[in-house]
């Protein structure tokens, strides 16, 4: 509400989040009781929107209550919102079960949760990830705003390839085999890189080798970081010259193919010679 000088003016939004959330208060009698408890919400209005809800008693299903017999309290929530696609998901307690939920449809495999950054890798089979993102990264957008979480979602092929990549790259490592790579993954360690940039002494707690030795190895991880850059450059000149070599040939052949055609043909030109004379 604005204070102005021609009186107090009431300033409404259908846009708002909180409008949603007032929508189920008036719909939903558990709501409005406060059995049922709307945990978070957000839209993308107009098109979609996700709720997350609770209970506190046991004996009542916060979604159930949400959606009413046979879909009567959300589908008057969606006529109002002029049929915006609104999702009603479980709250948990438990962020990577609460995660799976925000998702849904979409099935998904596994998570790797990241608690200091509040980020998680969300890996869904393969024929769902196009469900999990949604129209426009609508699904997983509004599942970030809910859980309050930064979510990457990945297919199941493509994080099988980025492990077997991680595994390759930290198994250059002259003390890291098959086992080591595996603890140094799912510790976050994903490549000689991570391991040149770690402090000595957490890469020493997580290798359980003392500090000299993974000193040495950080140090080491930095060698093959230079050897690999090494590498990527000359690949890059070499690739560079052959381009050169290329582009010099093609202009030797057109060159060749223009002094070709300013040539006159003897032969040609003496039975030209003859049928003008004949003419004239």
């Amino acid at each position: 509400m604005l204070e102005e000088s021609k009186g107090a003016q009431i300033l409404l939004s259908r846009t708002h989040p909180e409008f949603l959330a007032e929508l189920f208060k008036t719909e939903v009698p558990e709501v409005s009781e406060g059995i049922v408890t709307i945990r978070a919400s957000a839209r993308v209005p107009g098109l979609r929107a996700k709720i997350a809800v609770s209970s506190i008693d046991s004996d009542v299903d916060p979604v159930g209550a949400c959606v009413g017999m046979k879909g009567n309290r959300v589908q008057s929530i969606v006529q109002e919102l002029r049929g915006e696609k609104i999702d009603i998901v479980q709250w948990s307690p438990d962020i990577a079960r609460f995660v799976c939920n925000a998702l849904s449809p979409a099935e998904i495999a596994r998570v790797i949760i990241d608690e200091d950054n509040r980020s998680m890798e969300v890996i869904v089979n393969d024929e769902y990830l196009s469900i999990a993102i949604g129209k426009g990264g609508q699904n997983v957008s509004l599942a970030c705003e809910i859980t309050g979480w930064h979510l990457e979602v990945t297919s199941e092929e493509e994080y099988s390839r980025e492990v077997k990549q991680g595994y390759d790259s930290l198994m250059k490592l002259s003390n890291v085999g098959l086992a080591m790579a595996e603890n140094l993954f799912k510790a976050g360690y994903a490549s000689v890189m991570d391991i040149s940039e770690t402090p000595v002494e957490d890469l020493a707690a997580v290798m359980d080798i003392p500090t000299e030795d993974a000193q040495a190895t950080i140090e080491e991880a930095g060698q093959i970081l230079e050897q690999e850059r090494l590498a990527l450059q000359q690949e890059r000149e070499a690739k560079a010259q052959e381009r050169l070599a290329q582009e010099q040939e093609r202009l030797v052949e057109e060159q060749a193919a223009s002094v070709a055609e300013d040539l006159v043909d003897p032969t040609a030109a003496a039975v030209d010679d003859e049928k003008e004379d004949a003419e004239g």
